[in-house]
């Protein structure tokens, strides 16, 4: 297939997007995000994005849309530009994706698609969700489009013979994120000088759901115990070396549609441990690649981590089956692949 232009139309341009517009670029196609505004922890370096606002007007949006001259359009469904981006788009018959978080096997009610016919929005559409049963029947309008992950070949791999590394990565003042869940199931291997626990995010105070009290709560933990660590604001340029340098990447949320960090440190050969109220918990088959683990039953994570931390082996066997998934399902080359054959769906 020849060189393609491909438009994203997002509320922000998210790190995980990052390694996916990068492999286009070098793979020699034409990228453009469009967003409604700019955020912390963004990499800039391979695609500057247009920032619109949530406001623009049509002629603006038309406008970047001209200019891109797209051939592959996705419209994020959380975008305030999306409308209008579509008109304009279709205008210049460009191909139009829907693009939410929706798992693939899990169909849009009918009210939802008839809201999205009248808003002039494509009713197919992928997603980067599997959904946690593989066996499951997917939705017929929708294809499976997960963001790639990449280890950055400059970073060597840091993992040394003392206690185990644990990562957890997500916004510090979010409680909905769990991250007390993982300093608990921790805290005996911890104490006793076998594990050790890196909480990494960002404290931004317009996040929603923002909780000083629980920011308090995890800074005065890292205080008191020496085993905990904690990395606020971290730029995205830094988390390479702080994956290469982990055992283990735990994520314990709740309500999270997608939670990327484990999928991303998989390429580092972390072992991810993923809630099975996170998305990405479906990239993962047990015993092969990772860890799933229901957060409501009482004792899950602590047996997931003990048995990860206590049996080196077993993480072992994990950590080179979750290196193997990244470079292979989730590689650049293969979104390449999954790229190409929706352009030539039309």
């Amino acid at each position: 297939m020849g060189r393609l232009s491909v438009l994203f139309v997002v509320p922000r341009f998210h790190p995980n997007l990052f390694v996916a517009t990068r492999a286009l670029v070098e793979a020699g196609h034409r990228v453009t995000v469009m967003a409604d505004a700019t955020g912390p922890s963004e990499d800039h370096s391979v695609v500057q994005p247009v920032v619109l606002g949530r406001a623009p007007g049509a002629a603006a949006v038309a406008r970047s849309v001209e200019t891109a001259r797209p051939d592959l359009v996705f419209l994020r469904n959380t975008s305030k530009l999306k409308e209008e981006a579509a008109r304009a788009a279709r205008r210049s018959g460009a191909a139009l994706w829907y693009y939410d978080l929706r798992p693939l096997t899990e169909q849009a009610r009918w009210t939802k698609r008839l809201r999205r016919r009248l808003a002039g929005l494509p009713l197919r559409r992928v997603t980067p969700v599997p959904g946690l049963d593989a066996e499951a029947p997917a939705d017929p309008l929708a294809r499976y489009l997960p963001w790639p992950v990449a280890r950055d070949p400059a970073v060597p791999l840091a993992r040394g013979d003392g206690p185990v590394t644990v990562i957890c990565v997500g916004k510090l003042s979010q409680p909905r994120k769990n991250l007390h869940l993982a300093i608990e199931a921790l805290r005996d291997p911890g104490r006793a000088g076998r594990a050790r626990l890196q909480l990494v995010g960002t404290t931004d105070r317009r996040a929603s759901g923002h909780d000083a009290r629980y920011l308090a709560h995890l800074e005065a933990a890292a205080q008191a115990e020496s085993w905990i660590e904690l990395h606020r604001d971290v730029p995205l340029a830094a988390m390479p070396a702080l994956y290469a340098a982990a055992d283990i990447c735990v994520m314990p949320s709740i309500d999270e549609p997608l939670g990327y960090a484990p999928v991303e440190a998989m390429a580092y050969g972390a072992v991810p441990v993923i809630s099975t109220a996170a998305g990405s918990a479906g990239y993962l088959t047990e015993g092969r690649d990772g860890v799933r683990v229901d957060i409501d039953a009482p004792g899950a994570l602590d047996t997931a981590l003990h048995q990860l931390v206590n049996d080196a082996p077993y993480r072992a066997r994990l950590a080179a089956g979750a290196r193997a998934t990244a470079e292979s399902e989730l590689s650049p080359a293969r979104f390449l692949e999954r790229i190409e054959a929706l352009a030539a769906e039309g």
